[in-house]
């Protein structure tokens, strides 16, 4: 295998603090990759099943976004599904009018709005968006990423709670418990979902039916993109006020993992190559920079492109090999929702940790208005947890189970299941996420309106991207 070695290339013999641009052995980035790849696969699989569409394409597109994304943009991402358009795209989906390929124009569509608005912010500036959005905005949006997600884990835990336990528990072991050098603190997720995928075998909670059936060789199944302005516009908006915001929010928390980087240069260049990768999603499912491997990153401090290259190439794999993706989606949920519950947790740490920053991006906690709007953020976040939380509890819960039930607490069930679907913008719930960073933003406009003022009436100068930032040097 000398020949591989030459042609990939090596140049630091680091386990961690391995920078984009630095790249290590082959096969200790293999192993790093396959762990961003299972540890997006749970999404990946759950978010197409969500809504109505094929987890196959999904791991397809997520791949061929992830290689561009991390290519033109130079900040170790990978691109996965997005769940802030479920609500979108299953309404779409299980509608007697709808279509994939309404929902291919609509990815479309999202993408391109994207793209815009990283044009925009090529023209004007990054600095308007750090001038709207202060520090302590940014460090609440984060933690609410982490925080707000962990619904979607405890939705897959909750199912088989042995298991998840059994993987968060195998997690903290392998992150913790061992050297910085070794391949335990290196890998911790994958082998906790390894050593737990074999604790399920042994339980008989696998089923590898589907894996056997499966043909070893598929081709990727493409649909021709619609176009309706029923699909297409409720898409737009999801992605102006939840997905750009989210977007964002990884390149800011990524900023404070990484520790020696500043992504806001490359803001406009990140939104844009985004927007691109979730065009070409439109086969699968729109996919954005995922959280759950900002998890991995500041879990295995590992930051290599090449790593990511790898873990995209294999995606795109997958919708070549038809064994591969039955065998992700033999995972039990048990496994999955384990390991998110500790990304998950790493991704609110990366927030917190930006109220640390010292220097010009530090936040002022003695300030009253930072003091206010951590605090209502902070408030809105816990609720849009709480139902988020008892929306995926009760989900499950329908008028015959009540029947038997006491009266007043059938009434009771009824009136939480009602509260928690309630909040909607037409067919389209509102992420929680975005009811939060809706509210900082306009908290900052309102409390901070003469300083804003102040800084709209200068000269904008347009942040430029050099080839040097793009490479990650």
């Amino acid at each position: 295998m000398s020949w591989l070695s030459k042609v990939w290339g090596k140049d630091t013999d680091l386990i961690v603090g391995v920078m984009p641009h630095q790249t290590m052995g082959f096969w200790r980035s293999l192993w790093q990759a396959l762990q961003h790849l299972l540890t997006a696969a749970g999404a990946n699989i759950l978010g197409p099943i969500l809504m109505h569409l094929d987890p196959g394409m999904a791991l397809f597109t997520s791949g061929i976004g992830t290689l561009i994304y991390n290519r033109f943009v130079g900040v170790p991402a990978y691109m996965g599904t997005s769940f802030s358009y479920i609500a979108v795209i299953a309404y779409v989906m299980t509608s007697p009018w709808g279509s994939q390929n309404m929902v291919a124009g609509g990815i479309i569509v999202a993408g391109l709005t994207t793209m815009l608005v990283g044009v925009i912010v090529k023209l004007v500036g990054y600095r308007w968006v750090n001038v709207l959005i202060r520090p302590a905005v940014w460090a609440m949006v984060v933690i609410a990423i982490g925080l707000i997600l962990g619904p979607t884990a405890f939705g897959s835990a909750i199912q088989q709670p042995t298991l998840a336990i059994v993987t968060f528990v195998l997690g903290v072991i392998f992150a913790t418990m061992f050297k910085k050098d070794s391949l335990f603190s290196a890998l911790p997720i994958l082998l906790a979902m390894i050593a737990s995928y074999a604790v399920a075998l042994f339980m008989g909670q696998v089923n590898l039916a589907p894996v056997e059936a499966a043909p070893w060789f598929t081709l990727p199944r493409f649909v021709v993109p619609v176009f309706d302005v029923r699909v297409c516009l409720p898409m737009a908006l999801v992605t102006l006020t939840a997905v750009i915001m989210e977007h964002i929010g990884h390149l800011k928390g990524m900023s404070s993992i990484v520790g020696t980087e500043n992504y806001d240069e490359r803001m406009a260049r990140s939104l844009f190559f985004d927007g691109v990768s979730n065009a070409l999603s439109w086969a699968g499912t729109p996919s954005v920079t995922y959280g759950e491997n900002m998890g991995v990153f500041a879990i295995t401090r590992v930051f290599s492109l090449k790593v990511m290259y790898l873990a995209g190439g294999i995606a795109v794999l997958a919708g070549f090999l038809g064994k591969l993706s039955p065998l992700i989606s033999s995972i039990p949920s048990g496994v999955l929702g384990g390991a998110t519950f500790l990304l998950f947790g790493m991704i609110a740490w990366a927030g917190f940790r930006l109220f640390t920053v010292e220097g010009e991006g530090r936040i002022d906690l003695s300030d009253r208005k930072n003091q206010v709007i951590v605090a209502a953020m902070g408030t809105m976040m816990v609720v849009g947890t709480t139902v988020d939380y008892l929306r995926t509890a009760l989900a499950g819960i329908t008028p015959e189970d009540l029947a038997s039930s006491p009266a007043s607490v059938a009434t009771a069930v009824k009136s939480l299941q009602f509260l928690c679907h309630s909040l909607r913008i037409g067919n389209s719930e509102i992420p929680a996420l975005v009811a939060v960073a809706l509210l900082g933003i306009a908290m900052n406009v309102v409390l901070n309106f003469r300083e804003i003022l102040g800084e709209f009436r200068k000269k904008p100068v347009a942040e430029a991207v050099t080839s040097e930032a793009v490479a990650g040097k």
